[in-house]
């Protein structure tokens, strides 16, 4: 299991970004898969530092990162102290079939992020709220070399 504490700050970021990217590439996703990995961190830590943390937010605000690559999945775990709010309770904006400058503004960015995992859990424990993420592993590609002894015939 990989783990990684970071200061709840944007500038943060980049740090998710490699976490997030050394835990794809050791579960083998796809690049379109670790993008979606990427982007549903991306969401869930802004949300928390810009939303959950606001102007309460003070250095000793942290946010967690686990991972963990599992037979069938990848999953990422998120988990903050900052007032509870489960993600996996936001709906679909009302107003996606307008364009964007007629949008109201909020809730696409954990809609986008619930539409780009397999999976998306929440609870909330010891004063911590902890969004856990989901992503089925693909099958690994056929193997080249036990295929080069075959003849068609």
């Amino acid at each position: 299991m990989l783990q990684r504490t970071l200061p709840a700050t944007i500038g943060s970021l980049d740090e998710v970004i490699t976490f997030v990217d050394d835990l794809a590439r050791a579960g083998g996703l796809s690049a379109v898969r670790a993008g979606r990995l990427r982007l549903a961190a991306e969401e869930l830590v802004t949300n928390s530092i810009v939303h959950g943390y606001g102007r309460r937010r003070g250095p000793w605000s942290r946010i967690t990162l686990e991972g963990c690559v599992e037979q069938s999945e990848v999953w990422l775990r998120v988990s903050e102290d900052a007032p509870p709010f489960d993600p996996t309770r936001c709906h679909a904006p009302q107003d996606l079939d307008k364009p964007l400058g007629e949008r109201t503004p909020g809730g696409l960015g954990l809609y986008l992020a619930q539409r780009a995992v397999d999976r998306m859990a929440y609870d909330y424990a010891r004063g911590r709220n902890n969004v856990t993420v989901y992503l089925r592993r693909e099958p690994p590609p056929p193997d080249v070399a036990s295929d080069a002894g075959r003849s068609s015939g």
